[in-house]
């Protein structure tokens, strides 16, 4: 079974659609449109938009598509799924990998959004230099305040998704179990939606092995 062919119950071009920067990035405007955003706010979501496009500019996801995909899809899934539109949550969704992946310095994001941003990504940020940072960073996760929980879980959601595209077993499998042990009670507890997405996903990629 081909991933497109087993479509999101949430909307059926999710799937076929999945690595098209161009048609991600329509929808993200297209729900962006149906908040009212004050034009400081709405200015300041595209910035984060162009920020991270600029960020990631040359960089792919495992799939070998542009890196950009994924936080715009993580950013779609905050506004069309979870109906969260708050902007400084929506900028954090579109910018949650760019000090981790593309060397940005929180100080750099204070400077052009806001503490509260930078904050968020920082949280959301994986330090190598530091003993043990698998570890330290899923602590800072699990005592993070409910926003930053919520836009990790959408990160979660997206990376489960886009291993429909995987030919790695064995990074499926242990991406799989990590999201059981650590983050499938973390969406129970936030959204419920979110949760459901998550086992929905994860029996997909269950019967895809068998």
């Amino acid at each position: 079974m081909s991933p497109a062919s087993f479509h999101s119950r949430r909307e059926k071009d999710l799937f076929d659609n999945f690595a098209d920067l161009e048609y991600l990035e329509s929808r993200f405007h297209e729900y962006l449109g149906r908040y009212k955003y004050s034009r400081s706010h709405r200015l300041l979501i595209l910035k984060a938009l162009d920020f991270a496009r600029l960020a990631h500019n040359g960089q792919e996801r495992d799939e070998g598509i542009p890196y950009i995909t994924h936080p715009v899809r993580v950013a779609n899934i905050l506004l069309h799924e979870v109906a969260q539109m708050e902007s400084d949550l929506v900028c954090t969704a579109l910018l949650h990998d760019v000090i981790e992946d593309c060397a940005i310095t929180t100080r750099e994001l204070k400077n052009n959004f806001n503490d509260h941003v930078a904050h968020m990504v920082k949280v959301l940020s994986r330090d190598p230099r530091v003993e043990n940072h698998k570890r330290v960073y899923y602590e800072g996760i699990l005592h993070a305040t409910d926003d930053i929980k919520l836009v990790k879980i959408c990160d979660r959601l997206d990376n489960l998704r886009s291993l429909r595209f995987s030919t790695n077993k064995t990074k499926v499998k242990r991406y799989v179990s990590e999201t059981e042990r650590k983050y499938t009670v973390l969406a129970e507890h936030l959204n419920p939606y979110v949760f459901r997405e998550f086992k929905h996903e994860i029996l997909f990629l269950r019967n895809r092995r068998s």
